[in-house]
């Protein structure tokens, strides 16, 4: 059986290294993270990608919302957004785009674990 692939699209260095580790030894695929909502369409393109942690403020000309809207109309792939700015504003706009779970910064592991593996489970990913 082959390992769910997570991809993590996340601009704060520290955290994406520290949860793509945390993923692995999890038992996950998860390949390099990506830094930018740019960058993320082609990844989605070039890999089979199971699930996508997404942070929505991101160092790009689109966000995090942005890229899971585009994402939609060329895989159905559940996104996980994650965002360190709780403004009711974004996270109605986030929720239009039908995310698996909108998490607050910081995110706890074991929290992010348990969203990933239900997540999966209903996406019959695993």
């Amino acid at each position: 059986m082959r390992k769910s692939r997570i991809l993590i699209v996340e601009d704060e260095g520290v955290l994406a290294l520290e949860m793509k580790e945390f993923l692995e030894q999890q038992g996950y695929e998860v390949g390099s993270p990506v830094d930018s909502a740019n960058r993320v369409i082609d990844e989605v393109l070039s890999k089979n990608i199971d699930l996508i942690i997404m942070d929505i403020h991101l160092k790009s000309f689109i966000d995090g919302i942005d890229a899971a809207q585009r994402i939609s109309i060329i895989k159905p792939i559940p996104v996980v957004f994650l965002t360190a700015y709780p403004d009711s504003t974004i996270k109605e706009r986030a929720m239009k785009t039908r995310p698996a779970a909108y998490l607050e910064k910081p995110v706890k592991m074991e929290e992010l674990l348990k969203v990933i593996k239900d997540t999966l489970e209903r996406a019959g990913a695993v």
